[in-house]
């Protein structure tokens, strides 16, 4: 017989080599590890994702959603809703210039001069006065009126930017053939002069041209908005559509808007002209008008203007000459 005794199954070897150690022992560890997590022992965060530090940063407030032109500024519209914070962007000591407004007062309850974009931070050129109210008189400049023209009355509004300036020309088609005759047939001395100088000058069929606005300012772009319309039908009955219309607003001086109506009223053709952007141009250049041509004033034979009423300054006057039954109208120099 071998004086080693064998082994026998189910030992003390065997139970602690046996799966019933290793759960224990993992349950142990995570009481442990508990006990040092609630004590504060255990810092977890450690191991998280941490947010960078901002210490030695400046808080800029920003917008944290885009905020139109002509609005107050409030509290929602720096509040992030997704983030449960206020929408600020943090920059160093030397990135933040004099311009921008750090402080959360200076922005609540001012009027923004244009539309704002969220991520940007406010500078004092974002508002207009303080005192100015919201909405699209805030946009007027003072002194002015503000008048919404239709896009099918007036052509060349089309892709001008708030803020742009322009002028507002009127023209009426003159045609005196329609009247029968097709020259003046004057006699007198003159009388041939002045034949000769309205058929070089095409005088039968011009156009009157004036300006009815100088340096005019976009408000508020083109744009289109739907206008109720009821109509009725065997059919349908009554029924509101809404049909397209462009708009804008311009601002004009008070004594344009009467000239600006009446222009309309008659159905002139009315075109815009952008003024030049650029810093160089002279703001308080006028755009001249254009009278039609006649022959019995100077410019016709390329004479000036009276200097009291700006008008073609006349050089004839007409004379009726009566001699038994002959009537004839002659004409005379005034000078």
């Amino acid at each position: 017989m071998s004086p080693i005794a064998p082994r026998r199954s189910g030992g003390l070897s065997t139970i602690l080599s046996g799966p019933p150690v290793a759960l224990v022992a993992v349950v142990a560890a995570v009481v442990v590890f508990g006990v040092l997590w609630g004590l504060g022992i255990l810092d977890l965060s450690a191991w998280g994702t941490r947010e960078p530090s901002t210490a030695g940063l400046i808080a800029v407030p920003t917008p944290a959603r885009r905020i139109p032109a002509y609005a107050r500024v409030t509290r929602d519209h720096i509040w992030d809703a997704r983030n449960q914070r206020l929408s600020v962007v943090y920059l160093p000591p030397q990135s933040v210039t004099k311009e921008m407004l750090i402080r959360l007062s200076d922005v609540l309850g001012r009027v923004l001069n244009h539309e704002k974009a969220p991520g940007y931070v406010f500078t004092s050129d974002d508002f207009l006065p303080k005192g100015t109210r919201e909405g699209l008189v805030g946009g007027i400049p003072a002194g002015k009126r503000a008048v919404r023209v239709s896009g099918d009355k007036i052509d060349g509004l089309h892709g001008l930017n708030p803020g742009d300036r322009f002028d507002l020309l009127a023209t009426l088609p003159i045609d005196a053939s329609r009247g029968g005759g097709v020259g003046l047939n004057m006699g007198g001395v003159y009388g041939q002069e002045i034949n000769l100088e309205a058929q070089l000058s095409n005088w039968q069929k011009q156009a009157t041209v004036r300006v009815m606005v100088q340096n005019a300012i976009i408000i508020e772009p083109m744009s289109v908005r739907g206008v109720p319309m009821f109509q009725s039908s065997l059919t349908e009955g009554g029924v509101t559509r809404m049909r397209p219309v462009q708009e804008a607003v311009i601002a004009i001086e008070p004594e344009e808007v009467a000239r600006l109506t009446e222009a309309l009223a008659v159905d002139a053709k009315i075109t815009a002209v952008p003024r030049s952007g650029r810093p160089d141009d002279k703001i308080d250049s006028r755009t001249p008008d254009l009278y039609p041509v006649s022959p019995f004033n100077r410019s016709a034979a390329g004479g000036g203007l009276d200097p009291g009423t700006g008008a073609p300054d006349s050089s004839f006057r007409m004379v009726e000459t009566i001699m038994g039954q002959k009537r004839e109208l002659k004409p005379v120099p005034r000078r």
